[in-house]
């Protein structure tokens, strides 16, 4: 039976528009637009016209950077130390808030197991409620590098290529690689380029002769130009930016993640957290609206992601996506609508 909402207003992704009708079929919607312009019901089909819960409709979001198994805990090493049953349990539940909150599509870059992959086959099966996932299983580091609380550490361009293997035989959909340290947790801190060029090749070709595409956190600018250099297909963070960086960048037609809530987020509370932290935010926090403001002058294609899970909640996430317009680039620009950085 065809279903037909009637709704106040809707964006359509190119334009706004009042008394506006969505047609469904088959589970599917099948026309979205202006109601005086709505498809009439075919002869002999069934069909129910609803008024919308909502007000406003808008096309389902996409979130190119979630940790679905964290919550956005202060206490970050704690919450990293979780068990795989606790981690699964938090996915789904903000897996579920994620989908309620209007977002249809995210990317979970990096977990501490294969949890996410297999919550993202039972949604994909209609076994449980969710967005679709992009999943990353472990994300790859060095030894003392960022992400070591919950990634796979590999030392060496083999043990790099080992690595990205294991997380493509448990059904990784995206690798995540780490070029730099980071700014939460104990690893390396952010200016440090952790992945050397040979090692970051491995990861790059070994994801992409398997069809997958890969991702890599970076806040240094000599990281990100190893990772641009070797093949990288999004940035993660990409807080350090300078020209040359911006323009290897735009060469090699890498896309950005710029994550601007998380840092946001980490300075807002810095009470809360340690010294070492909230130096290396500030470190990073000076230059990060500029250089992505820069980037984005110079065509550099940039997506929208929250990370969710790390220093940000979930359930404010809806909220934190709408930094990235203040910041000079529309949610319904080219990459945060067709999701370039994404997975297979």
């Amino acid at each position: 039976m065809r279903t037909v909402i009637e709704i106040d207003g809707l964006f359509d992704g190119t334009s706004a528009m009042s008394d506006a009708t969505i047609v469904i079929e088959d589970g599917e919607i099948a026309w979205a637009g202006k109601r005086s312009r709505a498809p009439k019901t075919p002869k002999g089909e069934k069909s129910r016209t609803v008024r919308a819960a909502g007000g406003f409709a808008v096309p389902g979001l996409i979130n190119c950077h979630s940790h679905l198994t964290l919550e956005g805990s202060a206490n970050f090493e704690a919450e990293t130390r979780q068990s795989e049953a606790a981690a699964a349990l938090k996915a789904f539940r903000n897996a579920r808030l994620t989908l309620r909150s209007g977002v249809t599509t995210v990317r979970d870059l990096g977990a501490n197991g294969s949890m996410v992959v297999e919550l993202a086959r039972h949604i994909e099966r209609g076994a449980l409620e969710g967005p679709r996932i992009i999943a990353a299983a472990r994300g790859i580091t060095i030894t003392g590098g960022h992400g070591m609380e919950v990634g796979r550490i590999a030392d060496g361009a083999d043990a790099v290529r080992a690595a990205t293997r294991e997380q493509i035989a448990v059904g990784a959909m995206v690798i995540k690689l780490f070029s730099t340290g980071g700014v939460l947790g104990e690893g390396a801190g952010p200016e440090l380029a952790a992945y050397t060029p040979d090692e970051t090749r491995a990861a790059v070709d070994e994801a992409h002769r398997a069809g997958v595409r890969i991702t890599t956190h970076a806040h240094g600018a000599e990281g990100m130009r190893i990772a641009a250099e070797c093949g990288i297909d999004s940035i993660e963070h990409a807080t350090l930016l300078d020209q040359p960086t911006i323009r290897l960048i735009k060469e090699k037609d890498v896309a950005l993640v710029p994550t601007f809530s998380a840092l946001r987020r980490i300075i807002d509370n810095g009470s809360a957290l340690p010294a070492r932290v909230m130096e290396r935010a500030r470190l990073v926090a000076t230059k990060h609206q500029e250089g992505i403001r820069s980037a984005h002058k110079a065509g550099v294609r940039i997506a929208a992601g929250t990370d969710a899970g790390y220093a940000v909640q979930h359930a404010r996430a809806l909220r934190a996506r709408a930094r990235l317009p203040r910041r000079g680039r529309t949610l319904s620009d080219r990459g945060a609508r067709r999701g370039d950085a994404g997975g297979r």
